[in-house]
């Protein structure tokens, strides 16, 4: 009854040396010969298309311009900036959803330290409207601008 498992593990070990044996021989008889290489095609750039959905017809468009920008301090020493900005619908149409974003930006680095952001549902065309936001928390050893960027949705 032994003579059987001893016979199975043998014949599963020649079997096993059998396959090893004929991969080590397969992969030394898969090479080329030395003939010429084919080149490797590399693939061409493509300019990147960026499609932007404008329909035809009247179109909002946004100017903004900061009016003032003035430091102020707090009790505590802190400091916070007020900024007045003017934004105008210079566009055929009415503007939908505006979002009009104040933003202080530090001069050093360039990033945004501190935003505030209005919601307008309709800007009529034509029309120029004032906006005055404070505070804009910043530091008080720091020099920054400020900028205003407008978004509205697709007529």
């Amino acid at each position: 009854m032994q003579e059987v498992p001893l016979l199975r593990k043998a014949c599963m070990g020649l079997l096993l040396f059998a396959c090893l044996a004929g991969a080590v021989f397969v992969t030394g008889c898969t090479e080329t010969s030395g003939g010429p290489e084919v080149p490797t095609p590399t693939p061409e750039e493509t300019p990147a298309v960026h499609a932007v959905y404008t329909p035809d017809g009247p179109q909002p468009s946004f100017s903004a311009t900061i009016t003032a920008s003035e430091r102020r301090f707090r009790a505590d020493g802190s400091c916070y900036w007020v900024v007045t900005g003017r934004v105008t619908n210079t566009g055929t149409a009415p503007g939908r959803n505006v979002a009009i974003r104040f933003m202080l930006i530090d001069d050093e680095n360039g990033m945004i330290r501190s935003t505030e952001t209005i919601f307008v549902p309709r800007f009529p065309p034509g029309e120029a409207k004032m906006f005055t936001i404070d505070p804009l928390p910043g530091d008080c050893d720091r020099q920054y601008h400020a900028e205003i960027a407008v978004t509205r949705d697709i007529p």
